[in-house]
């Protein structure tokens, strides 16, 4: 590496430095990210551990579920096993919209678990699929 490559890498670095210091790197963490630095406890280590487990699609991390869902948030309706997302609540009932659209249904808070990645997606690709097929050019 030349000695012109190592001064514009330290700049860079610096550069973001600086900008995490002015407080840019919490414009991109969501809202709901702690602002203070907290100690780490048994409790935050397993509440991060049980998160990342869900996020990955663990079988064993997808069984438990937020107290309360968020609007937005994709969940599996596993009494009919759907997958929508969360459009709002009324009491310990969700209801829940398809994500390729369509009519509502409702879902009970214990009813309903995080949707892996796999579950969230199916739908989104048999739309796709579906939309290909009906404007296909027929070579026919």
């Amino acid at each position: 590496m030349d000695e012109r490559a190592i001064a514009t890498g330290q700049k860079s670095v610096t550069e973001l430095g600086a900008q995490i210091d002015a407080g840019a790197f919490w414009r991109l963490v969501p809202e709901s990210v702690p602002r203070e630095y907290a100690e780490p406890t048994r409790a935050l280590v397993e509440q991060v551990h049980t998160g990342l487990k869900r996020l990955v699609g663990d079988p064993g991390g997808a069984t438990e579920h937020p107290c309360h869902w968020e609007p937005g948030d994709v969940a599996r309706d596993t009494r009919t096993e759907r997958v929508g997302r969360v459009m709002g609540h009324v009491g310990p009932r969700y209801q829940l919209r398809p994500l390729t659209g369509g009519r509502e249904w409702e879902a009970h808070a214990d009813d309903m678990v995080p949707a892996r990645q796999s579950d969230a997606m199916s739908p989104q690709v048999r739309e796709l699929n579906r939309r290909s097929r009906d404007h296909a050019p027929r070579s026919w």
